[in-house]
């Protein structure tokens, strides 16, 4: 009895305290709040804003709801949507009373239900996307389910003007602004936050291995980023979002299945328990591909072309897991991914079937391009007055497999082009040919950032962020090696795994001030990249970004010039390293980054009309240095200039939503193969989306996307006029050692003449590509059904030194989800 009394008393002493310490701010807030109810607006914002860190918890849900009502009376849209959101934060099942004003329920409801234009990317804090200093954008959970994407490149084509799915016969990959690599390596893409792009090669393959069940939002950023997050953030950067615990409550079980023996299945669980938020996901996939024919019925020698495969996602199931826990201010986050993309042709532009099933196994991996990736992620923020601060230690490692096929047929041509050592060469006597890579790569990395308020008036707001990270990368256990009879593969060289080793150190500094007077925004930043390479040689990189914005309640216009850098992957770097240990010859040079300077116009308008929301951007890309992929090499070849101009645009009503973006582009220096071909390569002109969605009764929900691609044409090389070229200079040699001078002369301007003719291309026809989806909500069931390409349009596209590459067709996908 006495224990229980004892108990009883404690927990009346505690209480009493808490009221103590509580009562002195009540008032304060009760102070706010009269103030805001007899019209003085701003003494009340002023009183909250003056004691905001001292509120107690009790309190802080009062305290941001009362500042955005404040907001919303002072015509402040932006810092509303703020205050609201960190009202939802805090509680996240958060629901406004019926007495407050509509504009602030449509305020609440639009950030729970994915609506909001709050993005925190740009910025690395959460801030209004009109107050975003580049074009930016943010697709939400309901738009990727509208869109009935399989995969995050097809969500980010269909939505985001200026991304263009590009076909390197690699792996799945998109370009933005008619960028590109052979794999996606121009984009830096993230998990809330998290870099997912590889160390050793820069890609993070927008494929398979990326569920979208688990996201809330994605945010985009259209031009170089590299002031915020360096090298990688080229062209674009794309941050995956995921859902918190709380947004989900439950279990949410999701199975799939459709032609070309697709298998789906996504298993989710999220719970919010007090202070702890927690997030588990599981997703899984497989295909075998679609068998169609070669678009072309013979190669280069007139020999006979069998069928193809399309869209095969390898033997082994893709799988995406995870976990994300947020305990206050502590987060941690896991993700491990595979997949396996299987390319439809052999290597480069030789474009030719191969007999997938007959090639060598390398520990279950069949030819194609596989990821293994573990990341992982521990942050912890706190607020410290006018200061948030945030310290990260990250976690990556991957197992690469690069697993190309040369050729299924004899190519002695090839060895003689490539190779000078005679025991190497003659393995390009026999059939099957093909190259084997394989590495594991992993990077530590820490992270300290902050930004502090420096002033905050009536008419001028000053924000200051600043940080600095450090990461060690290293790759181990390398092997580069050519095979040959399909199962045959030359013995390991000591000398290519010890070449194809090393480490690397990334150190950086950024500062970015963001000064907001009245409706003017300044916000400009720099930062500083020095590496350190495997060879001891220095990449030292300033990328700098200035921006001008002018915001009004419905309108914004945005000016704007950056500059961003990507260093060349370590496996190009290293890939032009070991080559030569099989010439013969010494390694000689190395590879630069590449670099991309951007100015952009932006004007934005929302609810001009009600329900419609529009953004038009024009924008002049300058880029050098990029690299260009040779046969089985890379070199600083690239140039390229373009201007364009990109529209988007999104209209509700009641039960109607649609979203229609539009993109022209138009490349007027483009240098490639060291030939300037003053056009767009790959990448058409005029591109356009339109999706529109449609709720006739309550459970049902229909959509329908229509894609548009004009006409384009596509740059390579002609490998037989590479083997042309090789034989005349031979015989040149032969020609000047005789002293024929005659046939020397003759010789070269038959070389220049073969020379003209090493660059050829081919057109690509305009299409239009029709997908439609359906999803039918019954119970705590919901029902899916999507088909994509549904008239079985045949179409083409390329990509960096590609042939043309038929791309899928009819591919169905029906869906059953339960929530418990």
């Amino acid at each position: 009895m006495k224990k229980r009394l004892f108990i009883v008393n404690l927990m009346l002493c505690m209480l009493l305290s808490a009221y103590a310490q509580e009562s002195p701010m009540l008032h304060i807030y009760n102070q706010a709040e009269e103030n805001y109810s007899i019209g003085r607006i701003e003494q009340a914002q002023a009183i909250l804003e003056e004691n905001i860190a001292k509120f107690p918890s009790t309190l802080q849900e009062s305290v941001y709801r009362l500042l955005s009502l404040c907001s919303l009376a002072l015509d402040k849209p932006a810092s509303a949507e703020q205050y609201a959101s960190q009202l939802l934060t805090i509680s996240p099942y958060y629901s406004p009373a019926l007495a407050d004003p509509q504009r602030f329920k449509d305020l609440v409801n639009n950030i729970k239900f994915g609506r909001s234009t709050t993005m925190t990317t740009a910025s690395s804090q959460a801030e209004s996307i009109s107050e975003v200093p580049v074009p930016a954008m943010v697709i939400t959970e309901e738009m990727i389910r509208d869109c009935g994407a399989q995969n995050l490149q097809e969500v980010l084509a269909a939505y985001v003007p200026g991304m263009h799915v590009i076909d390197c016969n690699h792996g799945i990959n998109i370009s933005m602004r008619g960028v590109y690599s052979n794999d996606q390596e121009k984009i830096l893409i993230m998990l809330n936050g998290h870099r997912m792009n590889s160390y050793a090669t820069n890609s993070a393959s927008p494929d398979f291995s990326v569920s979208l069940e688990k996201i809330k939002q994605i945010e985009v950023l259209r031009g170089p980023a590299s002031s915020l997050y360096g090298g990688v953030a080229l062209t674009a950067v794309v941050n995956v979002i995921t859902k918190r615990g709380g947004d989900l409550d439950g279990i949410l079980l999701k199975a799939g299945i459709g032609n070309h023996d697709q298998l789906r299945g996504d298993l989710i669980f999220g719970k919010h328990y007090f202070n702890l938020d927690l997030l588990v996901w599981g997703s899984i996939y497989k295909n075998s591909g679609e068998s169609a024919d070669n678009p072309s019925p013979v190669d280069y020698k007139g020999r006979p072309q069998g069928r193809i495969n399309i869209g095969r996602a390898g033997n082994s199931p893709s799988y995406d897991f995870g976990v994300q826990m947020k305990y206050k201010d502590l987060q941690f986050l896991y993700n491990t991914h595979f997949s396996q993309l299987v390319p439809p042709l052999t290597i480069s532009t030789l474009g030719a079937s191969y007999d997938y099933s007959a090639y060598k196994t390398f520990n279950g991996i069949t030819p194609g391009f596989t990821t293994n990736s573990h990341h992982a992620d521990l942050n912890y923020t706190r607020r410290i007055g006018n200061l948030n601060a945030k310290a990260t230690l990250t976690y990556d490692n991957s197992d690469l497999t690069h697993y190309q096929v040369i050729s299924d047929y004899a190519m002695p041509e090839l060895g003689d082009l490539l190779v000078n050592q005679d025991s190497i060469k003659r393995l390009f006597n026999n059939p099957g040919i093909y190259r084997y890579i394989n590495g594991q790569e992993q990077t530590y990395g820490a992270q300290l950032k902050g930004d502090i308020d420096y002033i905050k008036t009536g008419s001028h707001k000053g924000n200051l962020m600043f940080g600095a990270e450090y990461s060690h990368f290293q790759l181990k256990d390398v092997r580069y090696q050519l095979g040959y009879n399909f199962t045959n593969i030359t013995p390991e060289s000591h000398t290519i795994q010890e070449t194809g080793k090393g480490h690397e150190d990334n150190y950086n500094a950024f500062l970015q001030l963001k000064h907001q007077w009245k409706n003017l925004i300044f916000n400009a930043g720099l930062r500083y990249d020095h590496k350190r390479r495997y060879d001891d040689s220095r990449v030292n990189e300033y990328s700098p970004r200035v921006a001008l914005i002018y915001v009004r309640p419905k309108w914004n216009l945005k000016l704007s010039y950056s500059r961003s850098f990507v260093d060349a992957p370590y496996l190009y770097r290293k890939t032009n390293e070991i080559l030569p240990i099989f010439q013969g010859n010494q390694f000689e040079g190395t590879l630069d980054p590449e670099s991309l300077q951007s100015y952009q116009i932006t004007f934005a308008s929302t609810e001009w009309i009600k329900g419609l929301s529009f953004e038009v951007n024009g924008f002049y890309n300058r880029a050098s240095d990029l690299i260009i992929t040779h046969l089985l090499d890379y070199v600083n070849e690239g140039k390229n200039k373009t201007m364009g101009i990109e529209f988007l645009a999104h209209y509700s009503r009641q039960r109607f939503t649609a979203d229609f973006n539009f993109s022209w582009l138009n490349t007027f220096k483009n240098t490639i193969f060291a030939v300037d071909v003053d056009d767009n390569n790959n990448t058409p002109a005029l591109r356009s989306n339109l999706l529109l969605t449609w709720q006739p009764v309550s459970r049902l929900r229909l959509s329908t996307h229509i894609l548009f691609e004009g006409r384009q044409t596509s740059y390579n090389s002609d490998l037989s006029q590479m083997f042309r070229m090789s034989h005349i200079a031979e015989q040149i040699d032969i020609a000047k050692k005789e002293g024929q001078q005659d046939v020397y002369e003759k010789l070269l301007d038959e070389l220049a003449q073969t020379f003209n003719r090493l660059i050829f291309s081919e057109k690509i026809d305009p299409h239009i590509i029709f997908n439609l989806g359906a999803t039918y909500q019954l119970g705590k069931f919901t029902f899916g059904a999507n088909i994509h390409n549904i008239l079985n349009t045949h179409y083409m596209r390329s990509g960096m030194s590609t042939r043309l590459v038929p791309q899928k067709g009819r591919w169905m996908m029906f869906t059953v989800g339960y929530k418990f």
